[in-house]
């Protein structure tokens, strides 16, 4: 591990290590993963900063690693109110992923048609 990284979180650590191997600095695995060089850097050097399920998703995909794994490293494990990490959300948003920008935009636009079907009943919960 690279001495300019002093105290690093499991998670910052895990990075650091991936990079190694992928013989590639934080801003170049940021890259290939599709994410801002700024969002692995503060990851790594900011030990209290958690990842998005986005970024794990991303990460997940260049690593091979779990999502569900990445989260548990980050610390990721406790309950919210909507759950973000709900296996039918993670499925959908690992599509979304692969899908080409035809198919994204088509996608959001049955997403929309749902949330326009289903807004009174929702707007009825607030």
């Amino acid at each position: 591990m690279p001495k300019k990284y002093k105290t690093l979180s499991p998670f910052g650590e895990w990075l650091v290590q991936l990079a190694d191997e992928q013989n590639a600095t934080i801003s170049g695995l940021a890259r290939k993963a599709g994410l801002t060089p700024g969002t692995l850097r503060y990851l790594v050097i900011e030990p209290n900063r958690r990842p998005s399920l986005e970024t794990c998703l991303r990460l997940s995909a260049i690593s091979g690693r779990d999502v569900e794994e990445l989260l548990a490293l980050a610390g990721q494990t406790e309950a919210h109110a909507i759950n973000p990490y709900h296996p039918d959300r993670i499925r959908v948003m690992r599509v979304f992923d692969r899908l080409p920008t035809e198919g994204r935009t088509a996608l959001l636009r049955v997403a929309n048609a749902f949330a326009d079907l289903y807004r009174p009943m929702m707007e009825g919960e607030e």
